[in-house]
C-alpha cells in the first residue's frame, strides 16, 4: 500500500479515535459525580491529547508526503475552516483539561469531589467540543470532493 494510503487510513482512525475518547468522557460526565469518575476523566483526557496530537502529526505528514501535496490544501478555504474549527475545540478543550486535573488531585488529597455545578459545566464544555469537530469531519467529506477550491 503507499504512503498515501496509510497516512490517510492512520488520518482517519486518529479522528475517530479522537472522537470516540471525547464521547467516553461525556459519557461519563452524564453519569454521578464519584471518585471513581473523578480520576478516570484525567486519564480519559491525556489519551484526547494524545490522539489530538497524533492526528496534527499525521495530519502535516499528510500535507507534507500525501499525493495532493501542500499546495492543494493551502489553497482551499474549507481547509482552513477545517484547521480553524479543530483549533477552536482544541482550545475549549483547555478548560475541562485544567479542570480535570485539578478534580484528581482535590480527590487524591483530600478526598473532595466537584460540585454538580462544575460537573455540568465540563460536560457542555465537552459537547461543544463534540460539534465542532463534527464540522471538522463534515470540511473533510466537502473538501474530499474537491468542494472549494
Amino acid at each position: 500500500m503507499s504512503l498515501d494510503a496509510n497516512l490517510a487510513i492512520f488520518h482517519h482512525l486518529l479522528a475517530f479515535g479522537l472522537v470516540g475518547v471525547l464521547m467516553a468522557e461525556w459519557a461519563v460526565l452524564r453519569g454521578s459525580i464519584s471518585s471513581e469518575a473523578v480520576r478516570f476523566l484525567p486519564k480519559l483526557d491525556a489519551a484526547y491529547g494524545i490522539a489530538a496530537l497524533l492526528l496534527l502529526v499525521v495530519g502535516y505528514l499528510r500535507l507534507r508526503y500525501g499525493i495532493k501535496g501542500f499546495a492543494y490544501y493551502s489553497g482551499n478555504p474549507v481547509f482552513w475552516l477545517k484547521i480553524a474549527f479543530f483549533a477552536a475545540a482544541g482550545l475549549v478543550s483547555i478548560v475541562p483539561t485544567i479542570a480535570f486535573i485539578r478534580w484528581g488531585r482535590a480527590t487524591k488529597a483530600t478526598k473532595a469531589l466537584p460540585n454538580q455545578v462544575q460537573w455540568i459545566r465540563m460536560r457542555r464544555l465537552v459537547v461543544i467540543e463534540l460539534h465542532l469537530l463534527a464540522v471538522v469531519m463534515i470540511f473533510a467529506a466537502v473538501m474530499a470532493r474537491g468542494i472549494g477550491l
